[in-house]
């Protein structure tokens, strides 16, 4: 953190305090100043948390409410507190400026942003870890699919092998689409069967030491496609590979974005490609 407009930063939303310390927790937050950091949280966590971040030299902290921060605060004269507005509710808002009537609670979360934008070595191997286990467990499923399973049924299938294959959690609820529901982005996994000659979407991920994988497979069950499938899965194929082959070091999303829209839009289908190429992943599913 830069600390130039602030003295003391307080970090307390679940993914960021993952981010922050590599150590998951519902409950707690991370206090941040020039010279330490510090986890404070509940005796549920205390023990197992105190045992991983001491090795870091992060001090760890048996408490639930801002006691600590207050007496920090009070012996170093701060004045400036930083938190992320835009995870912090109008209730904690309001909590922390009746707890430091004194300061000024200033917006630290286009830095957190910054800061998450750009992913260190160790993880890029998580993601890489995540993305690995996903696909070994949809090409392990595969073979379950059958007529009449329901997409809720392929989807706990999936889920079930992500922590077979060392997974801690999907990153997201998995989306499985039989049919028409395959052309809805966002389809909500229900009770259809599959049958034969049908198009089917999957949509999923899974979590590994906290970072998150997402991605998302088309194919063809029971038959041949007809002449629109296969021509409409070229074009998105092709998309896919025009902006992979395409892109380069310093060019913008929307530069990348561009390539496979304008070949979508040389096949036919530019106006069907209503969302954006792609997202940023780390420990949330989007960032």
């Amino acid at each position: 953190m830069k600390f130039n407009n602030y003295d003391v930063c307080v970090i307390t939303d679940e993914k960021q305090r993952l981010y922050l310390l590599g150590f998951h927790s519902t409950a707690g937050h991370v206090i941040l100043t020039k010279e330490k950091t510090v986890f404070v949280v509940d005796r549920r966590y205390y023990y197992a948390a105190n045992e991983k971040l001491c090795k870091s030299g992060i001090e760890v902290v048996c408490g639930s409410d801002y006691t600590y921060l207050k007496e920090l605060v009070y012996q170093k004269e701060y004045e400036r507190i930083g938190i992320d507005f835009a995870v912090t509710t109008v209730r904690e808002f309001n909590r922390l400026k009746m707890d430091f009537s004194g300061c000024e609670l200033v917006d630290i979360g286009e830095e957190l942003q910054l800061l998450a934008s750009v992913k260190s070595e160790e993880e890029i191997k998580n993601i890489a870890v995540a993305c690995e286990i996903a696909e070994k467990s949809f090409l392990q499923i595969l073979p379950l699919l059958k007529e009449g399973i329901t997409e809720s049924e392929v989807a706990a299938h999936l889920e079930f092998a992500f922590k077979q294959n060392g997974a801690s959690d999907k990153s997201f609820d998995t989306i499985v689409g039989f049919g028409a529901n395959s052309a809805v982005p966002h389809h909500e996994t229900g009770s259809t069967k599959l049958v034969k000659n049908t198009v089917v979407l999957m949509d999923f991920g899974c979590v590994y030491n906290g970072y998150c994988s997402d991605m998302t497979r088309t194919f063809f069950f029971g038959g041949n496609p007809d002449e629109e499938f296969v021509k409409a899965y070229k074009a998105v194929y092709d998309a896919h590979f025009a902006a992979l082959v395409n892109m380069k070091e310093g060019m913008s999303g929307a530069q990348i974005d561009g390539f496979a829209r304008d070949l979508l839009t040389q096949r036919g289908y530019g106006e069907y490609f209503t969302h954006s190429l792609g997202h940023g992943i780390g420990v949330h599913i989007h960032e």
